[in-house]
């Protein structure tokens, strides 16, 4: 039996990416006839002396970032193995599909993108199954472990817990990998930090749950929510590819601050398109987090030209906020196509 995958390899993009990523194509799994725990266990079985984690992801599927935009793809299973071993307990986790429901798209306006020709019909999956969450929840709802190796946050973030090395895999970046598209890879930096507390309220959501919602913070650390995450490398799409899903929302009338997420990004895209932003509903805490890096309502609100969509993607370098050092890579510069016989 042989099994494909895709390997970005500790060390890749000039050094940058601190920790071994392998990607996997759901396809190739049900075609080979495995459970996503034997997948995971036979990518791991490569790597004998190294933690790698692991993400199951189905490209027909479709997820929610934690700021509320609907993406392409999802991650369906996610793991970590350290020397050739995955943890029985805690080391791998399945992702829960989300039926949809009346009660959903009404209780969770910014579900409103799964309407549209974009994303209709199409199967959603967002935070862990709740049948793999273990009795210690509050220590693994979201995240994997075995040995050196955690992989957090429904498969987004990786960290060596014996180094204390990280890395942020953000979703948008992990589908270009799987797709061989167009990435960004570098530092983080102060943006990224504080977008990533930048959140809409959803049951069972990829990396926050129900206790948060557009217009708060789920970061709630004042000026030091831009430093939290800010020196983590991170993998990401293309600032284009990420302009075109946020524009996708805004094109339905999704609201930053009300409907969807206050990030950073999503604000600079609606400021440039002209939409509305719930400047009212964004509560003081979640300002001061934005004024930390230099987004205030005054800048919001301030009278400014739209620019077209089309503009803005061709923009979106200078427009969307986010990331330092960061150099463009092909997914064929730092992805390696691999298979495994185990």
């Amino acid at each position: 039996m042989k099994l494909k995958y895709r390997l970005v390899a500790q060390g890749t993009a000039d050094g940058i990416v601190l920790i071994n990523l392998a990607l996997i194509d759901k396809t190739d799994v049900d075609e080979a006839g495995l459970t996503y725990k034997e997948a995971c266990q036979m990518v791991g079985k490569d790597f004998q002396k190294d933690p790698i984690a692991i993400n199951v992801i189905d490209p027909s599927a479709v997820t929610v970032t934690s700021d509320g935009i609907m993406n392409d793809g999802a991650v369906v299973a996610f793991a970590c193995s350290d020397y050739g071993k995955i943890n029985k307990d805690f080391g791998v986790m399945s992702v829960s599909e989300m039926p949809y429901t009346e009660t959903l798209m009404a209780e969770e306006p910014h579900m409103k993108q799964w309407n549209t020709e974009y994303y209709r019909g199409r199967r959603l999956y967002r935070g862990p199954s709740p049948e793999d969450r273990k009795p210690l929840e509050s220590h693994n709802e979201h995240m994997t472990m075995t040995g050196r190796i955690t992989n957090n946050n429904t498969g987004s973030e990786m960290m060596n817990v014996v180094d204390m090395t990280e890395i942020l895999a953000l979703f948008t970046g992990q589908m270009e990998i799987m797709k061989g598209g167009d990435l960004l890879i570098g530092i983080a930096g102060p943006e990224v930090s504080v977008g990533i507390g930048m959140v809409v309220r959803e049951r069972r959501g990829r990396i926050f749950g129900w206790n948060y919602g557009a217009g708060k913070t789920a970061h709630n650390s004042g000026i030091y929510a831009k430093t939290v995450k800010s020196d983590y490398p991170a993998i990401a799409a293309d600032k284009k590819i990420v302009a075109e899903y946020t524009l996708r929302a805004l094109d339905i009338g999704m609201v930053p601050g009300l409907h969807i997420g206050c990030s950073p990004v999503v604000l600079s895209i609606a400021k440039a398109y002209g939409k509305p932003i719930a400047l009212d509903n964004i509560e003081d805490a979640a300002w001061v987090e934005l004024e930390s890096i230099g987004i205030t309502r005054e800048t919001l609100s301030a009278p400014s030209k739209p620019m077209r969509r089309e503009e803005i993607i061709a923009r979106a370098d200078e427009i969307l906020p986010g990331m330092e050092d960061a150099k463009k890579y092909k997914a064929s510069e730092i992805c390696q196509i691999c298979y495994t016989t185990h």
